[in-house]
């Protein structure tokens, strides 16, 4: 699924997840939002973060080259 990926490239990816979910939690804080706003705004965008960044990592290349063999 990951062929030729270096163990750097996966872990700058785990980090950029962490980053994005930092963010949110920075703009909850940001926001003056209560502590189960924050952690409510943080639940709820953990999966969308984590399935974007998998989708556009692992999905969508498969993809396209499933896509350029049925074209073949």
């Amino acid at each position: 699924m990951n062929s030729g990926a270096s163990s750097i490239m996966i872990i700058l990816e785990k980090a950029s997840i962490l980053f994005c979910l930092l963010m949110v939690v920075a703009i909850g804080i940001a926001l003056d939002l209560p502590s189960w706003g924050v952690g409510l705004m943080f639940g709820l965008s953990l999966g969308p973060i984590v399935f974007g960044h998998y989708y556009f990592i692992y999905i969508r290349p498969i993809l396209k080259l499933q896509k350029a063999k049925v074209e073949e």
